[in-house]
């Protein structure tokens, strides 16, 4: 017996028109509960609020909550609470609206065989203005119940090809063979374990070096749940565009070895594959949006049988069928049985992917690769900013209607009032009020205001994400864990309401899956991570070395060259003679990572590498073509020795592969602790309440995890070699020695005899 809701059904079945943004999200759910209660308060005794029903049509299972029902007068009603235009709301979505009510109807009518004829009613409410606006018909008993059949038999006909399609893959994945060769050492070990956790919903944190096979190690062995029936899905969420080619590349893997029935979709981020950057979401703009439920049925059934689906396949197919790119991959993910995409999708309480939701995948598997930047990447998202000088910009467009500038004026003004107020630059402020009320109110205008072209006021546009952001961060935020602060003065203000602890959230968005594995290459110490995440320290955790030979990695820690702050200038000339002298005695080409761009330019005027015929500098802002050179040229192994100079935590040091042929060695020069600020004290306080170590979470992990990412660009492959250089007294000490791998060997050196522990290491 499958189950689908009435809602779900009327989506399915009866949605038409076009994708629009002011659409997306008309009330607070809240809001919509009390309006409807004050508004239904006083009906006659016969009338039913909240109304269940139920009916089946072969072996579909429909049920829902009918708004309201009198059956003495023969009413159904299906209320919906918006802040949008009713009639404008009604032509954009009341064909689902509609559906549902019909339904409903059809649902009463086939539990009571005395209905004869029903009136039926969609009801829309504004969440202040107690006026309303209503749609009615009236539907014969027999005309209800053949629309009931045919919602149903289209709904059906879909469920029985995908039954088809779901009953093969199992077949195929249940008798899946391990597509390669052989595994890895460890790698067994680790897909047996989270075998079991994804059958038993277990929470796994795990840690494995590069090149130990971390995503074939869980995409394997939830692909092989699937097949058991233990799982109906899995969602592998990344942080990087290269963490998703891995996980593309392990499933185009799997379908080699059998698992061609399997469908996954890649969702890209809707920037990227947009074919009208710019243009809002709005059919009298935008060509993909208008009359996008028309043909989407056709395109998402074309996009799903081409199986393994990348952005390529997503951008084609939506080119022939003239539909939104974005709106097709979250349709069709709807249906895949893995989606790969980004942390937002997840995490994220604005963008979070709702359309996963989907009770025919209802047992869901989550693989959250590089889990090192979950805390912070999640701490992000549940922030959020709002500066004055975006609201001026807005005020400034001539093109703005005169409610809108209404409304952002009342923002500006609250905050120059902040501002006015402010005693100190940078600083914690109580919950500002009279700011967040303004903001609520442009955000309702800005969202209704069939004058205001966004197109045509790009200012304004952005300025009302941002203001909605802040005002659903503001209404998730948690005491103690959320903060208010403010920077800047007079025009420049800004207020900024920040997350420090986001392990609550973290675990709560956990909870439903079926298992979830977090999983990166520098993720020690454990306990530290388990807290970030909000889990006990002791939570589940497992550990591989992947056959690490400690061999194949030389890791000198060089004490006796300081590079913090204030010995940075007196540092420099044996800092760039010690980097000259390693690289030189390299075999090969060389990554040198500084913790700044200022730090970088000022060594790389005195670096003179002996023996290294070229040296280059990453730069700030480089364009995708220039990074794909950069790479290739530190890439090449003709014999020359090359030296590249990059930021840490940048687009060189993580989730990119260097060939280990040509890159030996990597040096960082200080463990690049991040500045000190006001919100990062906030965190390393809000983490030492829960306790915590909170400076370890607030500055230690973040920088050393960057510094372990850093070395992992060598010596990625089995049977490869490579050296690391750690420039700093503080990587001698334990407190930081703590987060390295448990697997490195580090040796301490002076400055003067590193070249030769080097040269040693390559001639051992």
């Amino acid at each position: 017996m499958s189950r689908v809701s009435v809602k779900a059904l009327a989506e399915f079945a009866h949605r038409r028109g076009h994708i629009h943004y002011r659409y997306q999200s008309a009330t607070l759910a809240q809001e919509g509960i009390s309006r409807q209660a004050a508004w239904q308060r006083g009906r006659a005794a016969s009338y039913q609020r909240e109304r269940r029903v139920a009916a089946s049509f072969g072996d579909l299972e429909v049920a829902g909550r009918i708004d309201g029902y009198d059956p003495d007068a023969g009413l159904v009603e299906e209320v919906k609470t918006t802040r949008a235009d009713a009639a404008r709301l009604h032509a954009h979505m009341g064909d689902v609206h509609l559906a549902q009510v019909r339904l409903y109807a059809a649902m009463l009518a086939l539990e009571c065989e005395a209905v004869a004829e029903l009136t039926l009613r969609v009801v829309y409410l504004h969440p202040e203005d107690p006026r309303e606006t209503t749609f009615s018909e009236q539907w014969p008993r027999a005309e209800l119940i053949a629309y009931f059949d045919a919602t149903c038999g289209v709904y059906a006909a879909h469920l029985a090809a995908l039954r088809t399609r779901l009953a093969v893959r199992n077949r195929q994945l249940r008798g899946l063979p391990f597509p390669y060769a052989k595994f890895r050492p460890g790698q067994r070990r680790l897909a047996k374990h989270l075998y079991r956790g994804f059958r038993e919903g277990v929470d796994w944190l795990v840690e494995a070096p590069t090149g130990a096979g971390k995503t074939m190690t869980s995409v394997f062995p939830a692909l092989k749940a699937i097949g058991q029936g233990e799982l109906d899905r899995l969602v592998y969420v990344t942080s990087r565009t290269t963490g998703q080619r891995a996980a593309e590349d392990a499933l185009a893997a799997t379908a080699g070895a059998g698992g061609r029935a399997l469908v996954a979709v890649t969702v890209t981020a809707k920037e990227r594959v947009c074919f009208d950057p710019g243009t809002p979401c709005d059919p009298d703009h935008c060509e993909f949006a208008r009359g996008y439920y028309e043909r989407m049925p056709a395109a998402r059934r074309a996009l799903l049988d081409r199986r393994r689906v990348v952005r390529e396949d997503v951008e084609a197919v939506a080119a022939a069928h003239r539909v939104c790119p974005f709106e097709l991959s979250l349709d069709a993910a709807a249906w895949a049985d893995v989606v790969v995409c980004d942390y937002n999708y997840v995490f994220d309480p604005v963008v979070r992917l709702q359309r996963l939701d989907n009770p025919l995948f209802a047992r869901v598997g989550l693989v959250v690769d590089e889990a090192h930047h979950l805390g912070e990447r999640v701490r992000d998202m549940l922030s959020a900013r709002l500066p004055r000088p975006l609201v001026r910009a807005a005020l400034a467009e001539k093109r703005l209607p005169a409610d809108a500038a209404r409304r952002l004026r009342a923002v500006d003004r609250a905050l120059a009032a902040l501002a006015k107020a402010a005693a100190e630059p940078s600083r914690v402020i109580a919950k500002p009020d009279a700011l967040c009320r303004a903001v609520e109110r442009l955000v309702v205008a800005f969202a209704t205001d069939p004058a205001l072209d966004m197109q045509a006021c790009p200012a304004a546009a952005q300025a009302y994400w941002q203001a909605l952001r802040f005002g659903r961060a503001a209404a998730w935020a948690e005491a103690g864990a959320f903060h208010y602060l403010h920077s800047g003065r007079g025009r420049d203000y800004c207020v900024q309401l920040a997350c420090t602890a986001p392990g609550a959230h973290i675990r709560r968005t956990l909870a439903p899956f079926q298992g979830t594995v977090r999983q990166s290459g520098t993720l020690a110490p454990a306990p530290v991570f388990q807290r970030a995440h909000g889990f006990d320290a002791q939570a589940p955790a497992l550990a591989s070395d992947g056959g690490w030979e400690a061999e194949r990695l030389g890791v000198f820690a060089v004490p006796d060259l300081s590079t913090y702050y204030r010995d940075r200038e007196s540092s420099l000339p044996a800092l760039a003679a010690t980097l000259g002298d390693v690289a030189a005695a390299t075999p090969g080409n060389a990554l040198v990572a500084f913790p700044s761009f200022a730090y970088l330019a000022a060594a790389a005027e005195r670096f003179a590498p002996a023996g290294a015929s070229a040296m280059r500098c990453q730069t700030p802002d480089m364009a995708l073509a220039e990074r794909r050179d950069f790479i290739a040229w530190l890439n090449e192994r003709r014999g020359c020795q090359r030296v590249g100079f990059v930021v840490m935590g940048g687009v060189f040091t993580e989730s990119v592969d260097f060939d280990s042929e040509a890159l030996r060695m990597v040096a960082v020069v200080g463990p690049g602790l991040p500045p000190r600020s006001v919100l990062r004290d906030l965190v390393a306080r809000d983490a030492g309440r829960a306790g915590a170590d909170g400076f370890d979470i607030a500055y230690r992990q973040p920088a050393l995890t960057r510094v372990a990412q850093t070395v992992g660009r060598i010596a990625r492959a089995p049977g490869r070699r490579g050296v690391a250089v750690l420039v700093d007294p503080r990587f001698a000490q334990p407190a930081y020695r703590a987060f390295l791998p448990a697997r490195w060997r580090v040796t301490r050196v002076a400055a003067a005899g590193a070249a030769a522990a080097v040269a040693g290491f390559w001639t051992r």
